[in-house]
């Protein structure tokens, strides 16, 4: 196995070496159609253990292994506890503290966003030559024109504005923050382009109606300039009231994962393996447009899984602890891998810390552009550590500052501190991943799936061996023996390098290492924008838009209208 990785290592410096050649030798304008292909996918609220990379039997998610046992599997990936700021950081490459962004996420009809003099991931990417696309979620503000993904640098967007819509329907329903009694219910999907602003009634489940958008966009982009694509689904998340979880085919879904007993965990699993099917596609469509040797692919989560509370969809984070909208590591430390042929160490576990923040630079960074470019940014530039395994430049990240919740977090080296947790919400949840009367892991089944077979089909890339994926698998596997936690009231100190799941309490110990993590939140205290009290706007109501979602602000100047509750909105066509 050592020779064999050998092997592979060289083979990758030598596709890097080629690539900076090309785009070196090519220079002016010319240059950019070398630069890489850069394709994100989101899963949303979705759990640490419902991938089987890291090592659950129960959902076998065959496409997403792919990517991770043929690149690099991320196992201290770090996000925000939920979507909306999560996506902050990955489009900004700076802590959403700086916006007011870090708290709850957007209510559809809430007039917030990340301020329009903030450049996004997307507009830096066309300056460098891109192709840009949004496909699926944005959630991150819509209240009048120029907030919305069109208008901050993707060319191309479909999918939907808000938090999460159903699968099938596509509406939204959104309670009144001031009277939940009272909410609005509309239909959220739009296909945006420049300043053209599209409603498509499109009918079917949600995932393949993104999956089809992704193909058709790969197949017109064709290998012509570089593209940026972000695939941010809806699955798994809870998308509606009557059913949360929808699938596919019910009847198929009962067959294939008859061994799930729990009916939404099943149904969960339908979702997964959804997205996960999805997944195959893109990679193949990217592989048919003789794109994907010159493409770099990160999945990840936005976050982890709520098991229970608030749009509960069962996902499991075991066994790290905590659930969506805490500072525990089942929150904030996500599935994620990485793929590319561009990789010089490739098929490799990382236990190198990595937020949500670095993207933008690493991205940028590789794609050629100058990191001073972006301005003042949280970001580190990581595709060193990413690509040959080297020393990652992160040492320390701020968790997050929830001033409204009075909760907040940092990790310095293997030291992570959290004040203010929930007792609640503390312990650990969901599904173990593992049992006897589950069907046996089949790793011909990730090597031979749609991602798989593509990645098998490279030239000049050596794919994984069977041996190597049962290492990969074991050594990505988190493990915490007992979890017998200790009480996390007010100030928890943990040692996540040999504790990850958060189990002892270490704060009495090291008084000194407390208050170290404490003054570095400190510092960036003094850079914290306030959050917004929460607040739906009424003249945002779908029903002076034909039943949709849309921005609702009127610009200087724009036609607009007076409605019958007083409010005055855009004339759209």
């Amino acid at each position: 196995m050592q020779h064999l990785s050998k092997f592979r290592s060289i083979c990758g410096s030598i596709l890097v070496l080629t690539f900076f050649v090309h785009v070196t030798l090519a220079g002016g304008t010319s240059s950019t159609l070398k630069r890489p292909h850069i394709i994100f996918i989101l899963a949303d609220d979705m759990g640490w253990t419902d991938v089987s990379f890291h090592g659950s039997d129960q959902i076998p998610t065959p496409n997403i292994d792919a990517l991770a046992y043929n690149g690099v599997i991320l196992n201290r990936h770090y996000t925000l506890p939920m979507c909306t700021p999560s996506r902050t950081a990955l489009m900004t490459g700076r802590y959403p503290i700086r916006f007011g962004m870090q708290g709850f996420p957007l209510r559809a009809g809430e007039a917030r966003s990340i301020p329009l003099n903030v450049t996004l991931m997307p507009k830096h990417l066309k300056k460098l030559g891109y192709d840009t696309n949004l496909i699926g979620k944005w959630h991150l503000g819509y209240f009048t024109k120029e907030h919305t993904p069109s208008y901050r640098g993707f060319d191309h967007f479909y999918g939907y504005y808000s938090g999460f819509i159903t699968y099938f329907s596509h509406l939204i329903k959104e309670p009144f923050v001031e009277d939940p009694t009272k909410a609005f219910t509309g239909y959220d999907l739009h296909r945006d382009q420049g300043t053209s602003f599209r409603v498509p009634f499109d009918s079917g489940y949600f995932t393949e109606l993104i999956t089809k958008e992704a193909e058709d966009v790969i197949k017109k982009n064709g290998n012509k300039k570089p593209l940026f694509l972000e695939i941010s689904h809806l699955a798994p998340h809870a998308g509606g009231v009557e059913d949360p979880l929808e699938v596919p085919d019910l009847s198929e879904t009962n067959r294939t994962f008859s061994y799930v007993k729990d009916l939404n965990r099943r149904k969960y699993a339908g979702m997964m393996k959804a997205l996960d099917e999805s997944v195959g596609r893109v990679v193949k469509a990217l592989k048919d447009n003789q794109m994907l040797e010159n493409s770099i692919i990160v999945f990840m989560a936005d976050n982890g899984a709520p098991t229970f509370g608030l749009y509960s969809n069962t996902g499991s984070n075991y066994p790290l602890r905590g659930i969506k909208n805490t500072l525990f590591e089942g929150a904030v430390r996500s599935a994620a891998c990485m793929f590319s042929p561009l990789i010089q160490s490739s098929s490799r576990l990382s236990e190198q810390p990595l937020h949500l923040v670095d993207w933008l630079p690493t991205i940028y960074s590789v794609a050629g552009g100058d990191i001073a470019d972006l301005g003042e940014i949280d970001g580190l530039d990581q595709w060193s550590a990413l690509s040959s395994g080297s020393e990652s430049p992160r040492k320390s990240m701020l968790v997050n500052i929830n001033e409204a919740d009075r909760v907040e977090g940092a990790i310095i080296g293997k030291h992570k501190l959290i004040k203010g947790a929930s007792s609640a919400t503390d312990g650990f949840y969901g599904e173990i991943g593992n049992d006897p009367s589950y069907p046996f892991y089949r790793i011909e089944d990730a090597l031979s799936s749609d991602a798989g077979s593509a990645i098998r089909k490279l030239r000049g890339f050596d794919s994984v061996s069977k041996s190597e994926v049962q290492l990969l698998r074991k050594n990505a596997t988190v493990n915490c023996g007992k979890r017998i936690r200790t009480s996390c009231s007010e100030i928890c100190l943990f040692d996540i390098e040999s504790d990850p799941c958060e189990t002892e309490n270490l704060a009495k110990q090291y008084p000194e290492i407390v208050a170290k993590l404490e003054s570095y939140i400190d510092k960036y205290r003094v850079h914290l924008v306030n959050q917004k009290p929460p607040h739906v706007d009424l003249c945002a109501d779908p029903k002076s838009f034909n039943g949709t979602f849309l921005p609702w602000k009127v610009d200087p100047g724009e036609p607009s209208r007076i409605t019958s509750d007083g409010c005055r909105i855009p004339v759209y066509e």
